[in-house]
């Protein structure tokens, strides 16, 4: 008997409407944010204002380690400048020395000259500091040497002497490399076999007919060629490094201009990996000494004998003593070490605690906002925290990597956080355009002492939101405060912070209309109109507003206008204005005497002056 089936339960068609609109909002959520921060990114990039190299949790950024600052000593600062001033010694020493070169002989078995011409020639690389885009290249001949070809036995000639001018730099670009070129000017040949070396294929053909006879049993001049051989020895590198010490050379020469697409290796040694020094088989070669020497004598530094560490090192980066060279083959070390697997990092987008959008998997560490490079899973999380406050980040751990879970920030303090002086500017030209120079700041001084233990670096941290007591808050309140004058309720700009303006009773406006209304006085002389200029704007500005303050009033007018006053002739005047004063009981008759007296003195020290 057939089980009856069981109705379906009645699901509750979706709302599309609905949908459509939350996807609306998600994004519009979503889209303010990230404007904002893809803005502040090419802001960062034009003009930065921190270094994330710096950054504690970025460590990884530094191109130079602080290691040595945990060993630091204050005993190694002087091994250091003696350390230098040795290197000062020995430049100076290096700069002074001169080269010896020495040319025994040159070695081919088709060479049919019993002598061939060597041409000696300085390469000066020039080039500019930054950027490469000046080069200069300079080719001196030194001088042409004749050297005997397959010699048995060591002929004596005086050697090549290149001074130590000829290192140094009369350029003004700097000079990079210095290279010694030797070239030699073989016998004429006619045939691709002359030299005993084929880079091509060979026609052995006998219908063909040669293209120009002989005449008197010689070839035409067209049909002569003249091979070059040469080589290039690098005696001072980019770094001013010398390569090249004291002792017996032999230098393989390749021919200028020849076309090696068609040599291979198997076509010598019947297929077998050749030797570095086998090369030397193959190739013509020219014996050659170098001898440094210092003001004529022998460099004792340098031992014909024995290749210094600096010529050893040099020998290494050529594979001059490496192993046999590589001809496609592959250790199995290199087999075996794979590429390290990346990180996959996924970000899911929640709003209204749902999943809105969830991204691709991304295999490196960049942040997706500002294109940071965090290196590791850490600083990218603390960089999300720190830089990206509008965003709540939740760390996950993924089966397949790691899940960033990201919500908005309600909590998100919007308000205006840079300088408040552009809040009030006459000119609204916006926030970017105040950052074409230095911006004076509100001068705030206080001493902060804040060490705290770092904790050490854990994802624990992100698994959970942060809490108000974790977010940042300034150590350091009123740096971006606005203060305001008191008598006219204006702002106070940064450059009038260092003027003390609420101690001044008497601003230049006030000054200027008080000598105007003094002047417009009809029934009083010019006399006393000076006199009483001077007195009201000496009590505005020490602001004398009680009557014990009078006397007072009077000697300090006297110590700072009574040159003044002489000069103008207005010393009548200043004894009945005195009077008055003591006329209104302000001042005492003695306050008059000595008042007066005072004024004689300086009467008297300028006559005497």
């Amino acid at each position: 008997m057939k089980s009856k089936k069981r109705p379906r339960e009645n699901t509750p068609a979706v709302d599309t409407q609905t949908e459509t609109v939350d996807r609306e909002q998600f994004l519009k959520a979503f889209e303010k944010p990230t404007q904002i921060y893809r803005y502040l990114r090419t802001r960062h990039q034009i003009s930065p204002i921190i270094l994330h190299r710096t950054l504690s949790y970025m460590k990884q950024r530094r191109s130079v380690s602080n290691a040595k600052r945990k060993s630091f000593d204050v005993n190694s600062i002087l091994k250091r400048v003696t350390d230098q001033e040795k290197q000062k010694v020995s430049a100076k020493a290096e700069r002074s020395k001169s080269l010896n070169l020495k040319i025994k002989g040159y070695f081919c078995e088709n060479e049919s000259n019993d002598r061939v011409d060597v041409d000696v020639f300085l390469i000066q690389v020039c080039s500019k500091r930054r950027g490469g885009s000046m080069t200069s290249v300079t080719k001196t001949l030194l001088r042409t040497v004749s050297v005997p070809v397959n010699p048995t036995k060591e002929e004596h000639h005086d050697p090549l002497l290149i001074s130590h001018e000829c290192f140094s730099n009369s350029h003004i670009l700097p000079i990079k490399p210095l290279i010694l070129c030797l070239c030699v000017n073989t016998s004429p040949m006619n045939s691709p076999m002359a030299n005993g070396q084929c880079n091509g294929k060979l026609s052995s053909s006998d219908d063909e007919q040669p293209s120009r006879k002989k005449r008197n049993g010689q070839y035409p001049a067209d049909d002569i060629e003249m091979p070059v051989f040469s080589t290039e020895v690098v005696i001072l590198d980019r770094n001013k490094k010398c390569h090249v010490s004291s002792g017996d050379y032999e230098f393989v020469l390749h021919e200028q201009g020849a076309d090696f697409k068609n040599a291979s290796w198997e076509t010598v040694m019947n297929g077998k990996h050749v030797q570095a020094f086998e090369v030397f088989n193959f190739h013509p070669t020219l014996k050659c000494s170098i001898d440094w020497t210092v003001n004529g004598k022998a460099d004792s530094s340098t031992n014909s004998g024995a290749t210094d560490a600096t010529h050893m090192q040099y020998l290494s980066e050529n594979q001059l003593m490496q192993l046999p060279l590589n001809s496609g083959t592959i250790s199995k070390e290199e087999e075996q070490t794979t590429p390290k697997k990346r990180q996959r990092v996924f970000y899911q987008f929640l709003y209204n605690n749902s999943t809105r959008h969830q991204n691709e998997a991304r295999d490196d560490l960049h942040c997706p906002w500002c294109a940071l490079n965090c290196v590791h899973l850490y600083g990218l999380l603390k960089h999300l925290r720190l830089c990206h406050a509008r965003f709540n980040f939740i760390y996950v751990p993924h089966p397949k990597g790691v899940r960033i879970d990201v919500t908005i920030n309600e909590r998100y303090d919007g308000s205006y956080a840079g300088n408040p002086q552009n809040l009030y500017s006459n000119v609204d030209i916006g926030y970017a355009f105040k950052r074409n120079g230095p911006v004076r700041r509100t001068p705030v001084t206080q001493v902060l002492v804040y060490r705290p233990k770092r904790p050490t670096e854990s994802f624990t941290e992100f698994t959970e939101p942060e809490s108000d007591i974790q977010i940042n808050r300034q150590f350091m309140q009123g740096h971006n405060r606005l203060y305001y004058h008191t008598m006219t309720s204006e702002v106070i700009r940064p450059q009038e912070i260092d003027v003390d303006s609420e101690e001044e009773t008497d601003p230049v406006w006030l000054r200027q209309k008080t000598v105007n209304m003094i002047d417009e006085f009809t029934d009083v002389n010019e006399g006393e109109k000076e006199l009483m200029k001077l007195w009201n704007l000496h009590v505005m500005k020490y602001n004398f507003i009680a009557d014990c303050q009078i006397p007072e009033a009077c000697y300090s007018f006297v110590r700072e206008h009574g040159v003044q006053m002489i000069k103008k002739n207005l010393f009548r005047n200043f004894l009945s204005h005195m009077v008055n004063l003591f006329d209104f009981s302000l001042i005492r008759p003695d306050v008059v005497h000595k008042t007066m007296q005072m004024l004689d003195e300086v009467d008297d020290s300028m006559h005497r002056s």
